[in-house]
């Protein structure tokens, strides 16, 4: 992608998140938006910034396990750093691929094995979509008759066949062996042997999946606890249903940090089921207030070291053959 087509697909997203979030506006109470802000309860809102610093530590754990099991060793701080910055500046960039471009890039420059880098980013981000889709079908098979429109129920029936079919095949014997059978050492075949060495650490990848199950049911009470905080009085189930295909939609790379896609899809659900429009457009701003807040530490260290901790030293391998 040249530097202008570059610049004009951030500006198209720019113009998205805003032109969404302007359409709202002016459909919306700003004065009673205002009273919901008001009366929020202090307590609540502490106890929701608790459970953002708690489902930041399952990330950054989750991430440094799939790079441990590549037997690429880095120290961990310094993959802590990493994480935060990579998030800090996912906030200014295209939902769903920005955080994770920067994360590989800058991880890349402490490893000569860039693809290993590359590939545990990936398979953190299809183990996180996994989770999102798991958690909505678990809804799903208990309270499936609270869902407002059958095509949330194909979003995340479909979503789920369509992300296992996936994880599959890049773990698939018969896919790799196809890649190897061509003799050639490239980009592929070094991710082949990636993924192959993933499917060797099975138990890890469970411990994945459940630390990525655990930020999903996070992220869904940190919305309900602010709704409570609001006093917006909408039952915690419809949050289990609802936050799931939520965060799918807006990881499209159609805006700039989920700004207006969030917004319109909160309201546009949640309004279904009884809460306030006004209220749940608040309540959409505030969650994704709580993604900048949980990706400061991330600012922090870029304010202090800029990319330092990630050209100061050089992973240490161990040879898988040996471990």
């Amino acid at each position: 992608m040249s530097a202008l087509s570059g610049r004009l697909s951030f500006a198209l997203r720019v113009v998205v998140s805003l032109g969404l979030i302007a359409f709202m506006l002016s459909r919306l109470d700003l004065e009673n938006m205002l009273r919901f802000l008001r009366r929020a309860d202090a307590f609540l809102v502490f106890l929701t910034l608790v459970t953002v610093f708690i489902d930041r530590s399952f990330m950054v754990t989750r991430w440094i396990q799939l790079v441990e099991a590549l037997d690429v060793h880095v120290a961990r701080w310094r993959m802590v750093k990493i994480f935060f910055l990579s998030t800090f500046f996912g906030s200014f960039l295209p939902s769903g691929v920005g955080g994770e471009a920067v994360r590989a890039v800058s991880f890349s420059r402490l490893t000569e094995r860039r693809v290993e880098s590359v590939a545990s980013v990936v398979m953190d981000r299809l183990l996180g979509l996994l989770s999102m889709l798991l958690t909505g079908l678990l809804s799903l098979s208990f309270f499936y008759r609270v869902y407002p429109h059958p095509a949330l129920l194909a979003l995340v029936v479909v979503g789920s066949i369509g992300l296992v079919s996936g994880l599959a095949l890049a773990l698939s014997r018969r896919v790799h062996a196809k890649i190897f059978a061509s003799g050639e050492d490239n980009w592929w075949t070094k991710a082949a042997r990636a993924m192959a060495r993933y499917r060797a650490r099975l138990t890890t990848l469970g411990l994945v999946l459940l630390l990525s199950v655990g930020v999903q049911l996070l992220r869904v009470l940190q919305a309900y606890l602010l709704s409570e905080a609001m006093s917006l009085g909408t039952p915690a189930i419809y949050f289990l249903c609802f936050i799931p295909p939520i965060l799918i939609v807006t990881m499209l790379p159609i805006s700039i940090g989920g700004w207006g896609t969030t917004n319109v899809a909160y309201v546009a659900l949640f309004s279904q089921v009884g809460m306030d429009p006004d209220g749940a457009f608040v309540l959409s701003v505030l969650i994704l207030a709580l993604g900048i807040i949980g990706n400061l530490p991330g600012g922090l260290i870029y304010a202090t070291e800029g990319f330092s901790s990630t050209r100061a030293a050089k992973a240490t391998e161990r040879n898988p053959e040996n471990a």
